[in-house]
């Protein structure tokens, strides 16, 4: 995708950090995203896939109601990383886990953790009220994912941006589907990732059919707030990756299948 339609998915979905305090779990939507991001030997490829699938096999002994979704890192830095992810949890639901931490960490060990380098654990929280993601719960073949990271001290600007231009995206009916999350702990503050799904490589491809992110914000507010919109919002980030992932139902769990 050229830029100005990655930086399009900025304006549809970034929004401030969520605060870890105790919050009442029995009216907030289950949200929470665990993602261990496992890096794996260079060489030991194959035996942790096949590890990866005896794990998959042993959450299905289990009847473990929880799905474990594998994706493998295409693009970027982390190439190779495979990210292992729970998703729509609540806090509290990790002090009564359908299968203890001590049980899944021992077939871990038992499988894969032999070809291993390191393992990184990171908690992000999903904002359904500023997504716009079709409903299909099954991740397509590829995502293409961008990662932000706010300035300090700019998260009112950041917010007032996105909150505005997100209000432009519903206005103007943008078809564009996207999946917004920020991490709430196990990194640096004020990072926040937006996930574009594709559901092949030649999806990647401009779409002539989607207005160009710029012109949507004229069209919803006029040249001069849209100008000063996207100022403030570039501002606002000081740095931004991009990298693509491609889900691996072979080396995940779905309860079902």
């Amino acid at each position: 995708m050229k830029r100005n339609q990655l930086l399009s998915a900025v304006g549809i979905m970034l929004f401030v950090t969520c605060s870890l305090a105790a919050q009442d779990q029995g009216n907030k939507p289950a949200t929470l995203a665990s993602i261990e991001f496992q890096k794996v030997k260079a060489t030991n490829v194959p035996q942790y896939e096949a590890g990866r699938k005896q794990k998959a096999a042993w959450h299905k002994q289990q009847n473990d109601p929880l799905p474990l979704l594998v994706w493998e890192t295409m693009s970027g830095d982390n190439t190779g990383t495979f990210l292992v992810g729970h998703f729509d949890q609540h806090w509290a639901d990790y002090d009564k886990p359908a299968i203890t931490d001590e049980a899944d960490l021992a077939e871990f060990q038992k499988v894969m953790g032999a070809y291993v380098d390191s393992v990184v654990t990171r908690y992000y929280e999903y904002m359904p009220k500023i997504s716009n993601e079709s409903g299909d719960k099954t991740p397509t073949k590829f995502s293409e994912i961008l990662t932000f990271q706010v300035r300090p001290g700019k998260e009112s600007d950041f917010r007032s941006a996105i909150e505005r231009i997100h209000e432009g995206t519903v206005k103007t009916k943008w078809n564009v589907n996207y999946g917004w999350y920020d991490l709430v702990d196990g990194g640096m503050a004020g990072t926040f990732v937006l996930s574009f799904p594709h559901k092949n490589w030649a999806d990647f491809e401009d779409h002539p059919d989607v207005k160009p992110y710029r012109d949507m914000l004229k069209d919803a507010f006029g040249q001069a707030e849209a100008d000063s919109i996207v100022d403030r919002l570039d501002r606002s980030i000081e740095k931004e990756t991009m990298e693509i992932i491609q889900f691996r139902p072979d080396l995940s769990y779905i309860p079902g299948k």
